[in-house]
């Protein structure tokens, strides 16, 4: 399963070599023998200078430019990285990888509107390259271009029906759009999905990010508990981050004394080790989101 990372959430991990002819070609085989010493400065440049040589004396083989890529990757060169995988992308349109090899070091350069055109290049010319199709989508909506991120997410869904990240993220999507009942409709396939687990680490999982956005210099994560039984649990929990460091929350909280007191839902702040409950926040019955959002975000405003 695809990991979700909190700082930055794409897959950046480049595809292996590409996979085409039954013999090696003489670029794929240096890159080979490079990957086997990756973590040796010294045989990265040998390889360098043996593409480089390759390259010269046949500037039209792909495969090469797609291994200086990988080495220039490697050697923390992005900008002659990129300009290699674009060389062979162009010598060889079925090279996807390249694209998408090119959109990730994009992207771990913080260059996301460059890296989306990479990962939209690779997706068609590979409509089947699911990780092209959820960077795709990340980079989307971190430029908060959502409808295109949906998009992506949703092709990403369809060529792994069982990925509980894509489905997730399908549901972030059309919760920044206002699209409310396909939000609904994708969070009951992220539902779906962690009641059929057997991934351990999804089996544990007690919550996902349901919704993000902006209030003033925070970002808010609202995470959604999958069960909300038990002593204490936060049926949204409202993750206020600074720079990306958490610094407290506003959370929807029931818990098993209150249920029994007549009224399961109250609002509650936690900031550093305190945490406070609002009286003059509770209902006998789950409140609508939207009626939550906007009393954290009053809440947010008035104490972060």
């Amino acid at each position: 399963m695809r990991p979700s990372l909190f700082l930055l959430a794409l897959v950046l991990l480049v595809a292996p070599v590409p996979a085409r002819a039954e013999q090696d070609s003489e670029g794929i085989a240096i890159l080979k023998v490079a990957m086997a010493k990756e973590k040796d400065p010294a045989a990265l440049e040998q390889a360098l200078t043996e593409l480089d040589a390759v390259v010269k004396k046949d500037p039209k083989q792909a495969d090469a430019h797609y291994a200086r890529g990988w080495v220039l990757s490697r050697l923390q060169k992005p900008d002659l990285a990129v300009a290699a995988y674009d060389k062979a992308f162009a010598l060889d349109k079925r090279l996807a990888d390249a694209a998408y090899n090119a959109g990730v070091v994009l992207a771990g350069a913080g260059k996301g509107k460059d890296a989306v055109v990479r990962f939209d290049r690779a997706l068609a010319a590979d409509p089947k390259h699911i990780d092209a199709a959820y960077n795709a989508g990340q980079g989307y909506y971190d430029l908060k271009q959502f409808a295109k991120a949906a998009e992506r997410w949703t092709t990403a869904g369809k060529l792994a029906p069982d990925d509980f990240n894509s489905a997730k993220k399908l549901v972030q999507a059309y919760m920044a759009l206002g699209k409310n009942a396909e939000a609904m409709k994708a969070r009951e396939r992220v539902f779906a999905l962690k009641k059929a687990a057997k991934d351990p680490g999804l089996v544990k999982m007690k919550s996902y990010v349901f919704d993000q956005f902006d209030v003033g210099k925070f970002h808010i994560f609202v995470y959604e508990a999958f069960d909300t039984g038990g002593d204490l649990a936060y049926v949204y929990q409202f993750q206020v981050t600074e720079k990306d460091h958490p610094i407290g929350s506003v959370n929807l909280e029931t818990s098993a004394v209150i249920r029994e007191q007549g009224v399961p839902f109250i609002l509650g702040m936690d900031i550093g080790d305190k945490h406070t409950t609002f009286g003059d926040k509770a209902w006998k019955t789950q409140p609508a989101y939207k009626d939550v959002k906007a009393i954290a975000i009053t809440k947010i405003k008035a104490s972060f």
